[in-house]
């Protein structure tokens, strides 16, 4: 009966979503033989490890599935658990006292093939219990050990999966099984279904118990319970009963981390947050690592720590609970102690929000608290401070050295001049004051031994900077926008160990000079520090070098011993020269030097010789550059070339071999007269305003190897093209969209190599007042005056066809601006359904008319094509004209379709042969096929 229950488990009906992770683990079991699946609470692990065992456990000789292992160890005991796994794994009651310290048990199963599931293991002493008497398992043996703490499961299996929170689709479908018994919200409950989805974070057992909790419920009902969750920050008892277990595993010292990250740290780089926390005595390296091996918080690929946002709600729920009030956030309890000082002598934390709409007045001396570690007031990025913030008149004057503490200080738009006189940095790892009034942060030298980060952004009264002599982990220093800073005090550009420093829009700056060589420094910019003219920084380790539109008139030689150097600006400067030693830079990726009078073709060739990791090429409005050299094919790397504004009036031929670029843009380039053969991986070519341009080479190379492409071609305003170059744009674009069919087809419809693919797809834009029209591969078969037309096929082309081609002729009107103007077709079906399909590009400003096309897939028995210019919002663009539209259906000829298949270089011979058939039936073909096609063919007529 157990078996029979594990087979079919009442508890894996309905469950969606998580077929793929099944597959994932499975391609592990025909691998390894001991798995771990790891994870947060409540994402699935054990629900992946009863489908696999339900599936798979006849084919061993034993199989055991221990269930909740954490919770069944605290009611029963180990040495209980144990005994039912042996018990069940040699078929006969076993007590493990009775064979302690022989080989019986091991010698006995090592004889067997068996299949065990430890589900929910909390610790490394359990799973070693557990597997103690278990040896090496017989060949062909699997174990899956399920845990929220990846660090046991290392050393004691072989691969480890992680169960990764669901994404929205799968999300919403396991929400609507649980609230509405089908696969999709109920009419009318779409947005409380979408913010119920968002608000679970794709946490598997939070979509069902939100979902069980509004099944038959009004939308009023569900509308606020959700408001209530995420007001509150307090989620539905179950949910929080599964997070909890985790916390409850904690040590203090990592439930102090865990609080302190979820109330005032999440999304803070995650070295600067180990070092706040060390300051506190926290330990904090190893306690970080403990959090991410448990899964409650990750660290993103830009380094900062994230926290699911069911894990922070239940953390804040703890915190606001804790009768000390020693953390606090709610805008209530910030009330009781800056206002009226209630609680001050226990607070260790304060962070309010300021882009909340709240009023509060400071009457408290925030310095004065002597248990106060963080303190922040700030604006999120991206955000603008909405809270009315009223300071009583002194209230800082009687500060005495309650700061002594203070570990991590921000306050956005700091009311006075500078911080009291009497104001402790001693522990301080990072003060930010962004937007604030001061004009010095304090006078005289402070002993800052574990100051690493000062951010003084957009301080627009700041005069000057403190002696930074004892800043002695000093790391990044960030003085953007900060107008009135007229120098820099010699000793930040002494401090060794200086990772950033970022000066941009410092506009009063003069002389930015280190006579130290700084070995740490890795990126400085200067960008817009439009009065500096005297430069010197010496560093091994720099890799980011931004000097645009400075004073700056002179680079010297030694700017070549910047071996590390990836990414560098020169963008506006009055160079008078350009060193060849540039060219020394063997690391740069990036490289801008647009708008600079000295780049011509000899010093751009000297360059080329050396430049070969070079991802990233500006040189607009170079006007001196009117060619490009030979050699530029030497940038094998190359994937972005911008010369916009350039007076290029010709493109090498060798540029064809650039095989891994894909955007070159040429807008203005008002004397370029003529364009070769370009590259392959072109997907962004640019050339609006190319007023001279008379002729183009072929794009049908553009065809080739489309897989997973978006290409963008505009001529926009180049209205030299003749009749015979634009005929042969339009017969190449239209081949090529040919082939981006093809791919869509044989990955949609046929479901080959369909991982992470983005559908292929073109749009061209040319100048002309008509669709294309005639017998020509190059020409429309439906076209009309006008904005719609219909179309009425009788030959079946519709079902058979590759897919659509859609074009529209617009016309310009006097005055009007096409930024951010949309075109759109909406496809109507003769049973009235309706699709829309866009022009994949916003339109910018036209003079004249011009022809816009792109394409899509087939819609069946599609009759009415109705085509709109639409603004940002939605709504109709009636001051741009639509004077023509026109509908192609692409066909495939055979030769075609042999070269498609052809060039699928990622398809094997055997897939390709498969593939054949599938498109020739659909496309009703008949190909010249080979005995392996002609195979396949007998298969695909008989029904298998």
């Amino acid at each position: 009966m157990q078996k029979l229950q594990l087979r079919y488990p009442k508890n894996l009906e309905g469950l969606v979503g998580i077929e793929e992770q099944c597959e994932a683990v499975e391609c592990l079991l025909g691998k390894v033989g001991r798995i771990g699946v790891w994870g947060m609470g409540g994402t699935g692990k054990t629900t992946i490890a009863k489908v696999l065992f339900a599936k798979h456990f006849p084919q061993y000789d034993s199989a055991c599935f221990l269930q909740n292992v954490r919770e069944e160890s605290e009611k029963h005991g180990l040495t209980h658990i144990r005994d039912n796994l042996l018990s069940e794994l040699l078929k006969e009651q076993v007590t493990t006292s009775n064979f302690f310290g022989s080989t019986f048990v091991e010698r006995r199963l090592s004889s067997r093939i068996v299949f065990i599931v430890v589900d929910d293991v909390a610790s490394s002493e359990q799973l070693e219990y557990l597997c103690a008497e278990l040896g090496e398992l017989g060949e062909g043996s699997t174990l899956i050990v399920t845990t929220r703490d990846k660090h046991l499961l290392d050393g004691r299996v072989e691969e480890i999966y992680e169960v990764n929170p669901w994404d929205f689709e799968k999300s919403l479908v396991l929400f609507s099984l649980a609230a509405f018994k089908k696969r999709e919200p109920e009419k009318g409950y779409e947005d409380i279904s979408r913010r119920a989805v968002e608000y679970a974070g794709g946490i598997a057992l939070a979509l069902k118990v939100l979902g069980s909790h509004f099944l038959s419920r009004s939308t009023r009902f569900c509308e606020a319970e959700l408001n209530y969750m995420k007001r509150s920050k307090e989620s539905l008892k179950k949910i929080q009963e599964l997070l909890l277990v985790s916390y409850n595993g904690l040590s203090g010292r990592e439930q102090a981390i865990f609080l302190d990250i979820a109330s005032f740290l999440k999304d803070e780089n995650e070295d600067s947050v180990i070092r706040i926390l060390d300051a506190c005595g926290f330990n904090a390296t190893s306690g970080v690592e403990i959090l991410k091996d448990k899964a409650l918080i990750s660290i993103s690929k830009t380094n900062t720590i994230q926290m699911h946002d069911l894990l922070q709600d239940l953390a804040l729920d703890i915190v606001r609970n804790d009768v000390r009030g020693s953390r606090l956030r709610d805008i209530e309890q910030i009330r009781d102690v800056l206002e009226n000082d209630k609680g001050i002598p226990e607070v260790e934390g304060i962070t309010l929000d300021l882009s909340q709409e709240v009023d509060l007045q400071l009457s408290a001396d925030i310095f004065n608290m002597p248990k106060l570690r963080i303190f922040r007031l700030y604006v999120p990025a991206g955000k603008q401070k909405l809270a009315n913030v009223l300071y009583n008149p002194g209230f800082l004057q009687n500060h005495k050295r309650g700061s002594a503490g203070l570990k991590y200080f921000e306050w956005n738009r700091y009311p006075s001049k500078s911080l009291p006189p009497n104001f402790c940095a001693k522990f301080l790892v990072a003060i930010r004051m962004l937007h604030s009034d001061i004009e010095e942060l304090w006078p005289g030298t402070q002993d800052l031994v574990n100051l690493e980060t000062i951010d003084l952004s957009e301080c627009k009264q700041l005069v000057k900077l403190p002696d930074l002599s004892k800043a002695l982990e000093l790391k990044w220093v960030y003085l953007s926008g900060c107008k009135s800073l007229c120098v820099v005090h010699p000793s930040l550009l002494s401090v060794d160990t200086l990772v950033t420093l970022i000066l941009d829009r410092c506009e009063k700056l003069k002389s930015l000079i280190s006579e130290k060589h700084l070995r740490y420094l890795k990126e400085l910019n200067v960008d817009d520090c439009s009065s500096l003219e005297k430069f010197a920084m010496s560093s091994d380790s720099i890799k980011r070098l931004d000097l645009s539109k400075t004073g700056v008139k002179k680079l010297y030689p030694s700017i070549g011993h910047l071996s590390k150097l990836e990414w560098l600006n020169l963008e506006s400067l009055r160079l008078e020269n350009l060193p060849n030693e540039l060219s020394h830079l063997t690391s740069l990726k990036e490289l801008r030097i647009s708008n600079c009078g000295v780049i011509d073709e000899e010093n751009l060739h000297v360059l080329c010789d050396g430049l070969l990791s070079l991802k990233l090429l500006h040189l607009k409005d170079c006007y001196e550059l009117f060619e490009l050299p030979d050699n530029i094919s030497a940038l094998s790397s190359l994937r972005e070339l911008r010369l916009d504004g350039s007076s290029v009036e010709k493109l090498p031929t060798s540029i064809k071999l650039l095989e891994k670029l894909e955007i070159l843009t040429l807008v203005n380039c008002r004397k370029l007269e003529f364009l070769p053969e370009l590259p392959l991986f072109i997907i962004e070519l640019n050339a609006v305003n190319c007023t001279s341009l008379v002729a183009v080479s072929t794009f049908k190379t553009f065809a080739v190897q489309m897989k997973g492409k978006e290409k963008h071609i505009s001529f926009m305003n180049a209205m030299k093209l003749n009749e015979s170059t634009l005929l042969q744009i339009m017969e190449d674009v239209m081949f090529t969209m040919k082939s981006a069919e093809m791919q869509n087809i044989y990955v949609n419809k046929f479901r080959l190599n369909v991982d992470n693919f983005i559908p292929n797809s073109v749009v061209v834009c040319l100048p002309g007042s008509s669709v294309p029209s005639g017998s020509g591969q190059g020409s429309f078969a439906y076209r009309t005056r006008g904005s719609s037309i219909t179309i009425e096929p009788h030959d079946g082309s519709l079902s058979k066809c590759l897919g659509t081609i859609y074009s529209v002729v617009l016309s310009a009107s006097p005055g009007i601006k096409g930024h951010g103007a949309k075109i759109q077709c909406r496809i109507y079906r003769k049973d009235g359904e309706c699709k829309t399909t866009w022009y994949g590009k916003d339109i910018s400003e036209f003079d004249s008319d011009h022809v816009f096309v792109w394409h899509g897939s087939s819609f069946d028995d599609a009759k009415v094509f109705e085509f709109f210019v639409t603004t940002d919002s939605g709504e109709n663009n009636d001051q741009i004209k639509i004077k023509e539209c026109g509908v192609h259906l692409m066909s495939c000829s055979n030769s075609e379709l042999q070269s498609f298949l052809w060039e699928a270089p990622e398809l094997e011979p055997e897939v390709k042969s498969e593939l054949g058939v599938k498109l020739q039936l659909h496309l009703d073909l008949q190909l010249d096929l080979d005995p392996v096609h002609e195979a396949f063919m007998e298969l695909a007529h008989d029904g298998v």
